[in-house]
């Protein structure tokens, strides 16, 4: 479904976005993998090049709160690959703090990542998209409807995502640009499991209708599906993968 497409796929060292990247090479994209973490890039190249040739995979370490790490991530690809055909905004992290133990620094870092870093990369994006389309896909979150404890930051985040989601994909039709979302339930990822404990999981896990959390590739075939030309009139639209936990 995606073959030849060159795909931009950010915090796919490990997790979800890691999972994505897998499915993406099976479907016959192109793929560049980045986050802020050397080692852990290294052992995803690694992963994923027991599955694919090396010409179709692109490693580039970026953090995308930095808009220098962001163009640079892009003119990479582009150098590379000679097109940038998909976005998918992943990079996030999930802090787990009481609001009234939550720092100024703590609310803005996370913030920076999840929401300015998806807004700095989709204007990137646009550079390399306008003339001939393109399909950009962030990752938001069950909470950005539901809401969370301890979680204020992080629900914040996400629920700008919901309206970046809409605000550009309505702006960027007219270059044929689409710009969707997913919105993951509990996902059994390091990050939740860092940020969760076993009964806060166990919790969240009998509230779901499918009594249980998601794993990664639970979720890739609906980023494949609106990375694809089988999306072209999808736009705009969050997507809730949760199990049934927001409905």
């Amino acid at each position: 479904m995606l073959e030849n497409k060159v795909a931009i796929i950010t915090g796919s060292s490990s997790g979800i976005g890691l999972a994505i990247a897998k499915e993406f090479l099976k479907q016959g994209a192109y793929v560049t993998i980045c986050g802020t973490n050397e080692k852990k890039l290294v052992n995803a190249l690694d992963e994923l090049l027991k599955e694919s040739k090396p010409e179709k995979i692109l490693k580039v370490k970026a953090d995308v709160s930095k808009t220098s790490d962001v163009q640079n991530l892009f003119q990479m690809t582009y150098k590379n690959f000679g097109k940038i055909d998909i976005l998918v905004n992943n990079a996030g992290i999930a802090p787990s703090k009481s609001i009234e133990e939550m720092t100024d620094e703590d609310f803005e870092q996370v913030l920076s990542i999840n929401t300015f870093g998806t807004f700095k990369c989709t204007r990137e994006a646009v550079k390399y998209m306008k003339d001939k389309g393109g399909s950009i896909i962030n990752t938001s979150s069950f909470v950005s409807l539901y809401g969370s404890p301890n979680q204020s930051a992080y629900t914040a985040s996400k629920s700008a995502i919901n309206g970046l989601t809409k605000s550009n994909a309505k702006e960027l039709g007219k270059y044929n640009i689409r710009v969707n979302a997913i919105a993951p339930g509990v996902v059994m990822t390091d990050m939740v499991k860092d940020n969760c404990d076993t009964e806060t999981i166990k919790r969240l896990n009998m509230m779901t209708p499918l009594n249980r959390g998601a794993n990664p590739e639970d979720l890739v075939f609906a980023y494949v599906y609106l990375a694809s030309d089988k999306a072209q009139f999808t736009t705009g639209t969050i997507i809730n993968i949760d199990g049934g936990l927001v409905m």
